[in-house]
């Protein structure tokens, strides 16, 4: 039995992650065509996270929209948006 007085607590088994909604794999879809880039191992929400590819998806749309894009590979790089 567990106590959760003495931070002991049964742990739930981990639920597999439902697949993901049909509208995220079609974007996700025209967006590798559009840009020719793949998300490779990343889920919807993670490929898109620091920005890089949705500045890319625009300059593939709009040329020359986005002028810098900062591809530093941390969490903050994806928050600084320069013209």
């Amino acid at each position: 039995m567990a106590c959760p007085a003495l931070g002991l607590e049964v742990l739930q088994p981990l639920q597999p992650e439902p697949p993901p909604e049909p509208a995220f794999a079609e974007a996700q879809k025209w967006i590798e065509q559009v840009t020719g880039r793949s998300f490779g191992d990343k889920d919807f929400r993670t490929g898109l996270e620091n920005g890089i590819l949705l500045c890319e998806l625009l300059n593939a749309i709009k040329p020359g929209l986005v002028k810098k894009i900062n591809r530093l590979p941390t969490p903050i790089a994806g928050l600084t948006f320069r013209n």
